[in-house]
């Protein structure tokens, strides 16, 4: 499923490092508008990307290119897609509430493009600037990889210091949370969801099937998310499912699936459950729910590991979406390490979404070796982001991999330049960050857009990049 016979050797994608277009122009030219068609002909999708200088405006998908917006807000994670007949999927909607401050009790790292703005917020305006016309101002399919707060949104009753709403159980805006009566707190995938409509709202399944440690450590959070799938089910007629391991017909493209017949969505691992690589079956060494139940404080099970993890191949190229697994733990439990599993069934791919945000104990040898990944997008968004080790274990396993961060803390800067990585390299350390796959799927580029406005001018391009 993850190589193709045909190759496309594109002279561009052979220089190593991030160079990309040219970004040189006379300054008294100002933007560069994109190309313009005749009206009855689409532009070349190519073209248009090839003309982007610094300043411009990012253009508008169209059919046939698959797009992956990593969106930063600076609270968590957040992946767009838009899928080559239009069809939309949200993975994740960040809404952390960290203190803004460099310390134990901070990320380091600024909310963006401001403190004004709710993670959600950010989301929801970015999606309704890109959404193409055929999504109708909804979302086809929305995933929460796992039950973390910044992946989903998170609970507080000191919800007034972010800027976060309160409504009831039918939707109407109150002063106080009643979680008891069906309230729900507006953050996160409830922010969004409240915003733009969901017609099919994934997840990992009940957070006691199995439970992980947020179990006992997130129940306000866990009941804020219930309330708002109950609101959104019974207003928005929204489906809820869980996270189908081993299927490619979970998520599938709604509008002409019949013109992109290499498109597929695998669902490779969810819940503790790993694909075995044929058909839909799968298998997992996690012990069960009761038992795991029985000895959460003991066992300690990280939520992370229990994160949906997907493939995406469109035409030759190839995607990895991991969420936040890792390994740690594993010299004690083995059923820790949930990336060993997955290593075995999965092969290269053109780019991958950092796993766990590129932090420590994740992005194992074994899972790189793997994927040998060509681009490497981080969401970056605390002080420990990225890790130096676990950037090491990329560079050896994909040596010329080009690396997109969404932020980058400056004590983390001085951190990685210490451990002897040269952070210069990287091709960004801020920003949105946009990989569009040309229509046919053998090549794609990486556009960095500006996340400290809503205008998304366009900082840096990169490519083009064959899909090999």
């Amino acid at each position: 499923m993850f190589r193709r016979l045909s190759v496309l050797f594109l002279a561009a994608a052979l220089a190593f490092g991030c160079s990309g277009g040219s970004l040189e122009k006379n300054e008294s030219e100002g933007p560069v508008d994109p190309v313009t068609p005749p009206e009855d002909e689409p532009a070349n999708p190519a073209e248009v990307l090839e003309s982007l200088r610094e300043g411009d405006i990012m253009p508008a998908w169209q059919e046939g290119c698959l797009d992956i917006h990593s969106i930063n807000g600076g609270r968590g994670e957040a992946f767009y897609y838009i899928m080559p007949d239009g069809t939309t999927l949200l993975v994740d909607a960040a809404g952390g509430s960290d203190f803004e401050i460099d310390g134990t009790d901070g990320s380091g790292i600024y909310s963006k493009p401001s403190q004004a703005y709710s993670s959600g917020n950010v989301i929801v305006r970015y999606i309704q600037h890109f959404a193409p016309d055929c999504a109708q101002g909804k979302i086809d399919y929305a995933m929460i990889s796992h039950f973390h707060a910044d992946h989903m949104g998170d609970y507080t009753k000191n919800f007034s210091k972010y800027g976060w709403k309160v409504v009831n159980r039918l939707g109407q805006q109150a002063s106080a949370i009643d979680l008891d009566g069906g309230g729900f707190l507006l953050n996160g995938i409830s922010e969004v969801g409240f915003s733009l409509p969901i017609s099919v709202l994934i997840d990992r399944g009940d957070w006691d099937q199995p439970p992980s440690n947020v179990w006992l450590s997130a129940p306000y959070r866990r009941q804020n998310y219930y309330n708002f799938v109950d609101w959104t089910q019974r207003t928005r007629s929204t489906v809820r499912e869980r996270f189908a391991v081993g299927h490619n017909d979970q998520i599938t493209l709604l509008h002409k699936p019949e013109d992109y017949p290499s498109f597929e969505l695998r669902a490779i691992a969810g819940g503790g459950d790993v694909w075995n690589g044929s058909g839909t079956a799968t298998s997992t060494s996690f012990p069960s729910s009761a038992d795991l139940l029985a000895n959460l404080e003991t066992w300690d099970p990280n939520e992370n590991i229990f994160s949906c993890v997907f493939t995406l191949s469109y035409g030759d190229f190839d995607w990895f979406s991991g969420g936040d697994i890792q390994y740690n733990g594993r010299s004690t439990y083995s059923w820790k390490d949930i990336e060993a599993p997955i290593a075995k069934v999965v092969g290269k791919v053109e780019a991958m979404k950092a796993c766990h945000h590129c932090t420590k104990n994740t992005n194992s040898s074994t899972l790189l070796a793997a994927l040998r990944p060509d681009v490497f997008i981080a969401g970056v968004w605390t002080i420990n982001h990225p890790n130096p080790d676990t950037v090491k274990r990329l560079y050896t396993a994909s040596p010329s991999v080009k690396f997109f961060a969404t932020n980058m803390a400056e004590s983390c800067v001085t951190t990685l330049k210490d451990a002897g990585i040269d952070t210069d390299k990287f091709c960004t350390k801020e920003g949105h960050v946009v990989l569009r796959v040309l229509p046919g799927g053998k090549s794609y580029y990486v556009i960095v857009l500006n996340d400290g406005n809503f205008d998304y001018a366009v900082r840096s391009v990169h490519g083009p990049f064959a899909c090999n």
